[in-house]
């Protein structure tokens, strides 16, 4: 086949040991996250980072492959797909395509599952943590407990004068 094919199979090749990659950083994360470790999440978006940049690079380089074998072929169908372009091809070099897109599709939906997963654990995360300063703010600006008999007197307090914990008199 073709020098520009032989690439396009490294590329994909390539991104697929970025999706790899991928994988172990969101276990990583997912790690980090259920220990509350903050330094290794700030580790880990390091990496995650790193690699997206990688993928961008690698996807980049995969969509200008695909446009020069379309002109070499004279595929006029866009967008093109890899099984578009498999279609066009002929032979065993059909096949080697068909199988690596196919696992590229299996690992990358691989990866979207994982970091869905990551993903609810820090929404989770963030409404325990919301439902908790909630509870604090109710129980420190609560007026019903704490307030003198008989008075309707404003309460101050912390967050917009909304009561505070003692009254003056006891």
């Amino acid at each position: 086949m073709t020098e520009i094919f032989n690439q396009l199979l490294e590329t994909l090749n390539d991104e697929m040991t970025y999706y790899r990659n991928m994988q172990a950083v969101l276990v990583q994360e997912r790690d980090a996250a259920t220990k509350s470790s903050k330094d290794q999440l700030l580790y880990v978006g390091q990496d995650k980072q790193a690699i997206v940049q990688q993928l961008k690079q690698a996807e980049n380089r995969r969509q200008e492959l695909v446009e020069q074998l379309a002109s070499q072929y004279d595929i006029q169908d866009r967008p093109l797909t890899i099984k578009r372009l498999c279609a066009s091809l002929t032979g065993p070099d059909a096949l080697r395509l068909k199988t690596v897109g196919d696992d590229l599709k299996t690992l990358v939906k691989t990866v979207q599952q994982e970091n869905n997963a990551n993903a609810k654990l820090f929404t989770h995360s963030l409404e325990l943590v919301h439902g908790s300063l909630k509870m604090l703010n109710e129980l420190v600006y609560s007026q019903a407990v704490y307030s003198k008999p008989g008075s309707d007197r404003q309460m101050q307090g912390y967050a917009g004068h909304r009561g505070k914990v003692f009254c003056r008199s006891v």
